[in-house]
């Protein structure tokens, strides 16, 4: 789980049971608007989606490396 005071846009977090990286896109109140990633391929889940702050921390592990965000086909907005 990471702390909620670091989930801020630009940032990556991932869900290694997961296999998962979220780009963390935008935080309004207490929602965060993310995109989604594959780690084995590196693409994309689909469109943007929003949850809750909290849910977030706890869905995340750790912030991403860089050897994980080098690996992502990065969303274009």
């Amino acid at each position: 789980m990471v702390r909620s005071r670091g989930v801020v846009a630009g940032k990556y977090f991932v869900n290694s049971t997961r296999s998962i990286a979220r780009e963390v896109l935008d935080v309004r109140d207490d929602a965060v608007i993310f995109i989604s990633y594959h780690l084995d391929t590196g693409t994309s889940t689909g469109n943007p989606k929003t949850c809750m702050k909290q849910h977030f921390t706890h869905w995340a592990d750790h912030e991403a490396t860089k050897l994980e965000i080098a690996g992502l086909q990065r969303f274009k907005v």
